[in-house]
């Protein structure tokens, strides 16, 4: 999963720097889960989305959104405030 992963970032951070855009993610990568599946939030879930974020950011990604599920109203809002401000401080660092 990692290398499909980190193949795809690298194939959208080569798209956008051929045609001289930023490249952004958006929804992470995991993909959108139904609001109380707490695999985004779980060890494996977090796990990739930090190997994502890292990844993208060593692309050269203008911006990241962490997960999915790291919004307003989903539980990990309120249960991983921890793990999502130490993450967000690798994107907005740079």
């Amino acid at each position: 999963m990692r290398e499909t992963l980190a193949q795809w970032v690298d194939s959208v951070a080569e798209f956008a720097r051929l045609r001289g855009i930023p490249a952004v993610l958006g929804e992470s990568v995991v993909g959108y889960t139904p609001l109380l599946t707490r695999f985004e939030e779980d060890a494996v879930g977090k796990d990739i989305a930090e190997f994502v974020v890292d990844r993208c950011l060593t692309a050269g990604f203008l911006g990241v959104v962490l997960t999915s599920n790291a919004a307003p109203h989903h539980p990990m809002w309120h249960t991983d405030r921890d793990w999502m401000r130490r993450v967000n401080a690798r994107v907005t660092a740079g």
